[in-house]
């Protein structure tokens, strides 16, 4: 008998004033004021608490164009990148602009993605195409007037992706010919790059790259079985992955870093899928109209939402990624173990039909906090949902037999008190209007982190010894 597939509502859903679109959700890193950064199609940036998904502040007067990314370095500092050509350091303390940057070669360059390695003072953006260049720029932030120098032949048009993979010796390790660090670029020409970052020579700092042929609209990467993966994603909703290894060169001595056995997984393992959710909704007081819909008891997904390894990997390597509906509910997907793997729903997040609960609109990004077991989702009307997966009716699979074979995920003994909220409701007074989304609070230390509805508190050592397993080996 195939197991159940959990189906669940948002724990908390929150639609922003004006209803912008919510492009990209990113977490700040700070363990006493965690919070997420929200981006939209706009020149300022949302930044909402990770409990109550209440917005708390905005970003603005930093940017005269639409943000296009946002990263945080290794200290937690907060950076974005616009389409005006600029790109911003934020303070921590007044929320203004502490560093901003020019991409600007011979004309102001459009930054559509950026990545910064604090390590290495390196402030790293990618460019649109203009006068048949897309440049990769490089900056020495401790002198930031012009790029340290550039990479413009790399890419033949837009690049829309740019991450630091980890440690090179952590997943090809026993070699010192490799460079510390890879940088990975992504591009509407279809390929993926993989470069030294601190090489200001183009020729020599490509160590690996592969065309896939389509349109790249995000990338990312992640370990597998102490292998590292590289995933891309196309404009037309495709996935492919490919294994980072070594090769040599002939003639050549030394080992190279080599892009290998590339698995494609096309658009017709996400898009135009029928599903057939649970008929039974979860437990939970409902209007006529939610029973109905529980009734009608399909779903078609219409898009691929994004790829989501750090919710799983597969046996067979796949990562899990996640689908939606127009309407906007989302389905999460694992790659089956079987000798012929596709992709299989792992759970169902449906959006109640009430009001206030969860998306009507198609939804553009998603973010798993790994720590917590949460899950947050953002959609074009301008909801933000917040999903325990710990407390979902069933656990999560992610198509690894060794994981979703343990005998259990270690919930069996929560004691449910745990996971009733610590925050204060909409109702209750409350006296701190919660601007000050950094002060440090001493009382902090003391009293622990928060945890409501969207972060329930960890518990038992099963349930932690399932998610290290779940996270170690990818």
């Amino acid at each position: 008998m195939a197991p159940s597939v959990p189906l669940a509502y948002p724990t908390l859903s929150n639609p922003l004033p004006s209803r912008p679109y919510i492009l990209s959700i990113t977490p700040t890193l700070s363990s006493s004021s965690p919070h997420l950064l929200l981006r939209h199609p706009s020149p300022s940036i949302t930044i909402a608490d990770n409990q109550t998904l209440q917005p708390v502040e905005v970003l603005q007067g930093g940017h005269g164009g639409d943000v296009t990314d946002i990263t945080v370095d290794e200290s937690g500092g907060v950076w974005s990148s616009a389409k005006d050509a600029s790109i911003v350091r934020w303070d921590e303390r007044t929320r203004q602009p502490a560093m901003t940057i020019k991409a600007f070669v011979r004309k102001p360059l459009p930054v559509l993605a950026m990545t910064v390695s604090e390590r290495d003072h390196l402030v790293v953006a990618g460019t649109e195409l203009v006068s048949s260049e897309a440049h990769i720029l490089f900056w020495d932030m401790r002198n930031h007037k012009t790029p340290a120098y550039s990479h413009a032949s790399t890419h033949s048009d837009d690049i829309t992706h740019l991450s630091l993979l980890p440690p090179t010796s952590s997943f090809l390790p026993s070699s010192s010919s490799f460079p510390s660090r890879l940088l990975l670029s992504t591009s509407t020409d279809g390929l993926v790059a993989l470069s030294d970052l601190k090489e200001a020579d183009e020729d020599e700092a490509v160590q690996a790259a592969d065309n896939w042929g389509q349109s790249i609209a995000g990338a990312g990467c992640y370990l597998h079985r102490r292998g590292l993966k590289v995933w891309a994603r196309s404009d037309m909703d495709g996935v492919c992955v490919w294994s980072l290894g070594k090769g040599v060169v002939e003639d050549e001595d030394g080992e190279v870093v080599e892009m290998q056995n590339p698995v494609e997984y096309g658009s017709d393992n996400f898009k135009f899928r029928d599903f057939n959710p649970p008929s039974t909704l979860p437990s939970t007081a409902r209007s006529a109209e939610e029973e109905r819909v529980d009734k009608a008891g399909r779903l078609t997904s219409d898009y691929l939402i994004d790829v989501a390894p750090s919710l799983g990997v597969g046996k067979h390597g796949g990562p899990m990624v996640a689908v939606g509906t127009n309407a906007g509910d989302i389905v999460l997907l694992h790659q089956s173990s079987t000798t012929s793997p596709s992709y299989i729903p792992s759970a169902f997040l449906a959006s109640g039909p009430s009001p206030n609960r969860g998306h009507a609109d198609v939804v553009r990004s998603i973010f798993h906090d790994v720590q917590n077991e949460a899950l947050y989702t953002g959609s074009e009307d301008g909801v933000l949902c917040g999903w325990s997966l710990a407390s979902l009716p069933e656990r999560l699979r992610v198509g690894d037999p060794d994981i979703d074979d343990d005998g259990g995920d270690g919930r069996e003994g929560i004691d449910r008190a745990d996971e009733e909220s610590e925050i204060e409701s909409d109702d209750d007074d409350d006296d701190d209007d919660g601007m000050d989304v950094d002060d440090d609070d001493e009382e902090e230390g003391e009293e622990g982190p928060r945890y409501g509805p969207v972060l329930g508190r960890a518990a038992g050592d099963r349930r932690e010894k399932r998610r290290e397993k779940r996270v170690n080996p990818y």
